[in-house]
C-alpha cells in the first residue's frame, strides 16, 4: 500500500528509489500505531521538500482499505498506521485454525541445496560440530517451512590422511575385539595414540602417509578396513544427529568425488586456467594479492579443494539447485572464496548462487565443560551435561510427574536448550555457553518457551473443545497486542529467510511468549466474563499455540503438553 501510494505520487521517482526508500518497521511506542514508515523523511533531502508536506501527498493517494483503521504524519517524519479491529479479528480467526504464511517458494521450481555438518569419520563428532549441524537444519527447515523444495547435504569427511594414521595404529596397536565391540571409541583412542607417538617420532608421518597412498591406489584389503571404519563410524554419528532430531537427505563422503576432482584437474588445463607451480603443482590464480588456489600436488594428488569443487559441479548437474548453501565456521573463508571462484571460472556454478553461511565460535563460561589439554569435548557429553541440567531444574521445581515421563521431558528439555541457546543468537557473533542461562525458566530461553506453550495447553484442555464462531469479540488492549504480535510473525520468518539467520526467529517466539504471558496474567480466560469474550480468548490461545510451535519446529525443537 505504501509502495503505491509513493509511486503515484511521486512518478519521477525510479522503481529502486521507491524500495530503497519505502520500508516499514516497528513504533517504539504501540500508542502510536502497528507500523510506521520513514519514507517522508528520507525522501526529503532529494525532493527538495520537508516530510510533513511529503506526508500529506502520500495520504492523498493511499489505498482505502478495511484493513486500516487510521494513519497519521508524526514527527521528524513518520507516517504511523494502525490497524483496523476487523483486519485483527479475521487474522484471528485465521491463526486460530493453524498457521502458515503466503508460499514464496513456490514461485522457486529450482531447489535449495544445503550442506552443513560435515562431520568426520572415525572420531567423536565434538562441541564445535553442534553449530552448523543445528543452524543448517534449522535453515533447511526454514526453506520448507516457506514452500521451497530442500536437499540436505551432510559431507562426511571421509578421506585424508588421518586413514593412514587410524589404519597404521590398528595394525600396529590395535586389539580387534576391542575395536570390534566398541569401534568409534577404540579407533578415537588409537588416532590419539597415534598422535602421541607422532609427537616422539617424526617417522610415523611418513608411514602413514605410505598407507594412505595406498589407499588411493586401490590396496584391496585396506579399503576394505577403511570402508568398515567409515561404516562404523556412520552408525555412531546417526545416533547422535537423532539425538538432536536432524536427518539429512543425503550422506556423501568426500571420497565420493575423487574421480571427479581429476575431471576438475583436466578441465582446467583444457581451458587453459591454471598455471604450473613449485614441482609440478597446479594452481589455479586467484588474482594479484589473493592467495592462488592449489589444486593438485607435485606428487599429482588431489586436494580437498579440488573436490570441493567437483563436488560443486556433481551437485549443479544433479539438481541444478538455485542456490547452494555451506553452513561452515568463518575459518574456512579462504577455503571457500577459492572454492567458488575456481567453480565459477570453470562454468560450474551455471546460474546457480553460492553461499558460505559463516558463523562465529563457541566457548564455556562454566569451567567444567572447558577444554582441557587441547583435547575436544566431545558433543555426546555436553548433550548429557544439559539433560542432567534439566533434570536438576526439575526437582528444584518439585516436579510431580511420573518418573518415566520426567526422564523423557528432560532429554527433551536438555537438548532443546542447548539448540536454543545456540540458535537465539546472531550467528556472525561468537557464543559464551553460560548453563545458568541457558536451563532457565527465566528469560530468553527454551524452557521458558516450552513453559508458556505447556502454560497454553493446560488451558486448552480444561476449556474442551470450544472453538470460535462468528467473528471475535477484541475488546481488550492485552487481547489486541497479543493479535499484533502474532500477525507480525510472517515479517520474522521472511527476515530470517533472506538473512540466513535463525535467531530473528528465536527473538520473535520470545516476545512473542512474553505478550502471552502478559495477556494471560491480566486476561481470565475460562472464567471471562460473558461467552463472547471467552470463546475470543480460548481462540487466542489457540492461535498462540498454533504460531509457537511451527516457529519451534523451524528451530528444530517439539513442544511439550506439559511440564
Amino acid at each position: 500500500m505504501f509502495l503505491e501510494a509513493v509511486t503515484k505520487t511521486f512518478p519521477e521517482l525510479s522503481q529502486e528509489e521507491v524500495f530503497a526508500n519505502t520500508t516499514l518497521e516497528e513504533p517504539r511506542d504501540i500508542n502510536h500505531g502497528d507500523f510506521a514508515c520513514a519514507v517522508a523523511f528520507k525522501l526529503a533531502k532529494k525532493l527538495h521538500q520537508n516530510p510533513q508536506e511529503i506526508s500529506e501527498k502520500i495520504l492523498e493517494n493511499f489505498p482505502k482499505d478495511f484493513r486500516i483503521e487510521s494513519i497519521s504524519f508524526a514527527n521528524p517524519g513518520y507516517l504511523n498506521i494502525r490497524l483496523s479491529h476487523m483486519c485483527l479479528a479475521e487474522a484471528l480467526k485465521s491463526l486460530e485454525q493453524g498457521f502458515s504464511v503466503e508460499n514464496p517458494g513456490a514461485e522457486h521450481a529450482r531447489p535449495i541445496v544445503i550442506d552443513y555438518s560435515s562431520t568426520n569419520a572415525a572420531k567423536h563428532m565434538g562441541v564445535h560440530h553442534i553449530i552448523t549441524t543445528i543452524l543448517g537444519d534449522a535453515l533447511a527447515n526454514l526453506f520448507s517451512f516457506m514452500g521451497y523444495s530442500v536437499v540436505r547435504i551432510n559431507h562426511l569427511g571421509d578421506w585424508g590422511t588421518q586413514f593412514g594414521k587410524i589404519i597404521y595404529a590398528l595394525e600396529h596397536w590395535g586389539d580387534m575385539k576391542a575395536v570390534e565391540k566398541n569401534p568409534n571409541e577404540e579407533l578415537s583412542k588409537l588416532y590419539v595414540k597415534f598422535c602421541e607417538e607422532e609427537e616422539k617420532n617424526p617417522d610415523l608421518s611418513e608411514e602413514a602417509r605410505k598407507i594412505f597412498k595406498s589407499l588411493e591406489d586401490g590396496d584391496e584389503t585396506r579399503i576394505a578396513t577403511w570402508k568398515w571404519i567409515v561404516a562404523e563410524s556412520l552408525k555412531d554419528l546417526q545416533k547422535i544427529f537423532a539425538r538432536l532430531g536432524v536427518q539429512f537427505d543425503h550422506i556423501m563422503g568426500e571420497s565420493f568425488y575423487l574421480k571427479m576432482a581429476d575431471e576438475v584437474i583436466k578441465d582446467g588445463l583444457a581451458r587453459k586456467l591454471l598455471k604450473e607451480g613449485e614441482g609440478g603443482a597446479l594452481i589455479f590464480p586467484m588474482g594479484e594479492e589473493a592467495v592462488p588456489a592449489l589444486l593438485r600436488k607435485g606428487d599429482s594428488t588431489t586436494l580437498y579443494l579440488t573436490r570441493d569443487v567437483a563436488t560443486i559441479k556433481y551437485r549443479v548437474e544433479t539438481w541444478h539447485p538455485e542456490a547452494i548453501l555451506y553452513v561452515v565456521d568463518r575459518a574456512q573463508s579462504l577455503h571457500f572464496e577459492q572454492n567458488f571462484a575456481v567453480a565459477r571460472a570453470f562454468s560450474y556454478a551455471e546460474d546457480s548462487g553460492l553461499e558460505h553461511i559463516k558463523f562465529g565460535r563457541m566457548s564455556f563460561e562454566d569451567s567444567a565443560m572447558s577444554t582441557r589439554k587441547g583435547n575436544v569435548i566431545r558433543l555426546d557429553a555436553m548433550l548429557d551435561e544439559a539433560v542432567a541440567r534439566a533434570g536438576q531444574l526439575a526437582v528444584k521445581r518439585g516436579s510431580e510427574l511420573p518418573r518415566a515421563e520426567l526422564f523423557a521431558l528432560t532429554e527433551t528439555i536438555g537438548v532443546a536448550s542447548t539448540k536454543y541457546a545456540i540458535l537465539s543468537q546472531d550467528r556472525n557473533k561468537d557464543i559464551i555457553f553460560d548453563w545458568n542461562k541457558i536451563i532457565t525458566l527465566e528469560g530468553n530461553s527454551a524452557p521458558y518457551l516450552l513453559y508458556s506453550y505447556a502454560r497454553a495447553n493446560s488451558i486448552i484442555g480444561k476449556a474442551g473443545d470450544t472453538v470460535l464462531s462468528g467473528m471475535p469479540a477484541l475488546r481488550d488492549d492485552a487481547e489486541k497486542l497479543l493479535v499484533r504480535k502474532m500477525l507480525k510473525f510472517p515479517e520474522a520468518l521472511e527476515g530470517a529467510l533472506n538473512e540466513r539467520k535463525p535467531h530473528i526467529i528465536a527473538t520473535a517466539l520470545f516476545e512473542l511468549c512474553q505478550e502471552f504471558n502478559r495477556f494471560y496474567s491480566t486476561m481470565p480466560v475460562l472464567n471471562a466474563e460473558n461467552e463472547a469474550d471467552r470463546r475470543t480468548r480460548i481462540g487466542i490461545v489457540h492461535a498462540f499455540m498454533n504460531e509457537l510451535k511451527s516457529g519451534l519446529s523451524i528451530l528444530g525443537i517439539p513442544v511439550l503438553m506439559r511440564m
